[in-house]
C-alpha cells in the first residue's frame, strides 16, 4: 500500500479523494478554498494503517476438485 493525501474541511464531512501526489491534493485544496471563502482546507498525508486481522484463510497444498 502507498502513502496517499487527503484534503480535509474542519466545517465539512470527511474526505472522499485519495489523490497519490501532495502537489494534487494541494491544488484541490486550493480550488475548494476559492469557493468557500473564509473556510480552512488541509492536506493531509497517511503516513501508518492499522487493522486488527482475527480471521484468516489459506490454502494448504493444491488439491484437484472432485468433479
Amino acid at each position: 500500500m502507498e502513502t496517499f493525501f487527503v484534503v480535509w474541511n474542519p466545517m465539512g464531512g470527511n474526505p472522499t479523494m485519495r489523490h497519490p501526489l501532495e502537489i494534487s491534493a494541494r491544488r484541490e485544496a486550493e480550488r475548494l478554498a476559492r469557493q468557500n471563502p473564509g473556510q480552512d482546507f488541509f492536506v493531509l498525508e497517511a503516513l501508518t494503517v492499522t487493522a486488527k486481522n482475527d480471521v484468516r484463510t489459506e490454502r494448504l497444498g493444491e488439491h484437484e476438485l472432485p468433479f
